[in-house]
């Protein structure tokens, strides 16, 4: 009794069993379409812009130095100040100087008076010598006195002029209109000559020096548009322009250095401050730019989706160039007009329906 039984219930199971089998994997499973947001492609104008970073520093800068030895009479202007060209700036004594140009003139004065009576003995000379009164020897010796009494003024000149160029380097001054960056002497310090006593720099204009590598370079042009951000002041751009253009890269770096000139009418940049160079160095007419997030990355090459009319969706491979923002350059790979999927494309298949959505 209990065999039969057994096989009675083998006999109904294994239909059943039969009958839960699971669908086999390669029966086709048809899906519905895919929304995805698609864009049109068109083309814009891409500006290459390289940016680089620095630090402002002068337009010219300068440490004044004695000429002559001397003792520090005074200062006229301390560092912040600004001065102007040919402004006085620090003031040696003098007294020294004053009577050494006395002294020069005094001698000049009595050199000439000695000219004077040298050349009116020498006329007479010249009449006395005519009348054949005076022997030749006589001339002669006259002549020789007016010729050294010239000569001694001439030096006696000289020493004046001398002394009262020594006199005017007593007081040091500005080459040109600035700001006293430093001050490296005090009231009745003794300098010598060559000895630096102030500094002063030009930032009516600032200069900030960048280094560009050889891809970059060889597009810059003098006249290439420049904006200059200083994080002091995050809210202003300033308008730059190429100064200077390095001919020759570093050795050690390969780049070439690039000096940028901003305008400082307002003194409001300072010397050390980061500046944040923009420099466009090329525009690319009618690029080809798509977002990043539509590009599929795989393991040899990158691919995007189109739509066709009938609003399948093709698979392109594209190449990539240069990337602005949160967009990318296309090389090859899309044409103005393709429609493209910029939402939805990684869960696209090949020949996948779509439907649009906002």
């Amino acid at each position: 009794m209990k065999r039969e039984l057994i096989v009675a219930v083998l006999c109904v199971g294994i239909p059943l069993l039969t009958a839960c089998k699971p669908t086999e994997k390669n029966e086709v499973v048809n899906k519905g379409p895919i929304p995805v947001r698609v864009e049109r492609i068109e083309t814009r104008d891409l500006s290459v812009i390289v940016e680089s970073v620095g630090r402002l520093r002068p337009n010219r800068e300068v440490n004044l130095s004695a000429e002559v030895p001397g003792i520090v009479n005074g200062y006229e202007a301390d560092v912040g100040d600004r001065v102007v060209k040919n402004q006085i700036l620090v003031n040696l004594k003098r007294t020294d100087y004053l009577l050494t140009l006395k002294e020069a003139k005094a001698n000049l004065s009595a050199a000439r008076a000695r000219l004077d009576a040298a050349e009116k003995t020498f006329r007479r000379a010249m009449n006395l010598l005519s009348l054949e009164v005076i022997a030749a020897e006589s001339y002669d010796r006259s002549e020789a006195e007016y010729k050294l009494a010239k000569a001694v003024v001439s030096q006696m000149e000289a020493v004046v002029s001398i002394s009262e160029r020594r006199l005017s380097k007593t007081e040091i001054k500005s080459p040109f209109e600035g700001l006293v960056t430093l001050r490296m002497v005090e009231l009745g310090q003794n300098v010598g000559p060559g000895e630096p006593v102030i500094s002063i720099a030009d930032m009516k204009t600032m200069k900030v020096r960048i280094h560009l590598n050889e891809r970059d370079y060889i597009h810059l042009d003098r006249d290439d548009p420049v904006l200059v951000k200083v994080e002091a002041f995050p809210e202003i751009a300033f308008n730059g322009h190429v100064d200077r253009v390095g001919v020759k890269a570093d050795s050690r770096t390969n780049t070439f250095d690039v000096d940028i000139r901003v305008e400082n009418p307002d003194m409001n940049l300072k010397a050390g401050l980061t500046a944040r160079v923009f420099l466009t160095i090329e525009v690319i007419k009618s690029a080809v730019m798509i977002p990043q997030s539509s590009i599929l990355y795989r393991e040899t090459k990158k691919e995007v989706f189109v739509i066709l009319d009938d609003r399948t969706a093709i698979p392109r491979e594209v190449k990539l160039g240069q990337t602005k923002g949160s967009s990318v350059r296309i090389l090859e790979g899309l044409s103005v007009g393709d429609n493209l999927v910029v939402s939805g494309c990684q869960y696209l298949e090949p020949g996948d329906k779509v439907i649009l959505s906002k």
